[in-house]
């Protein structure tokens, strides 16, 4: 190895996996301001120190993740409450317009009238096809006898 290459850190690809790598990038950045408080307390950090081992690399990849998740845990707290009042706010209006579909007053009135006519229909209809019927029951429920004494 050439002195350009023995003194070339390779934390950033021990830490950063892929381009787009949140995680490895916070824990880069971890490992970087652990290495500037060292030389900004006094000590000195030789260059073979400055590449992460295997046992840091996995430290400082975890201290990332749960930074992360606090902070998406906190961010998802502040966005509940606009969520939940979004959703609520979307129901209501669509139920409310569903309840005014469904009960606007022309359409009861008609459906109303449908069913009146109906009714008419299928009591001539009960009338007229059993007449013997219909008189043994009027006569059931009021006796020709009691009639006649009125």
């Amino acid at each position: 190895m050439s002195e350009a290459t023995s003194s070339y850190s390779r934390a950033f690809e021990t830490l950063v996996r892929e381009p787009e790598d949140i995680v490895g990038l916070l824990a880069y950045s971890l490992f970087k301001a652990s290495i500037r408080e060292r030389v900004r307390g006094g000590q000195e950090v030789p260059r073979h120190l400055r590449n992460p081992t295997a046992a840091e690399t996995d430290a400082y990849r975890g201290q990332a993740e749960r930074i992360l998740e606090r902070y998406a845990e906190g961010v998802i707290a502040e966005a509940e409450p606009g969520i939940t009042a979004a959703a609520r706010g979307t129901a209501k209006d669509e139920i409310i317009a569903e309840v005014r579909n469904r009960t606007r007053a022309w359409p009861a009135i008609g459906y109303g009238v449908v069913a009146w006519f109906i009714s008419i229909v299928i009591t001539v209809v009960v009338v007229l096809a059993s007449p013997g019927w219909v008189r043994d029951l009027v006569n059931h429920v009021t006796p020709v006898e009691q009639s006649n004494q009125r």
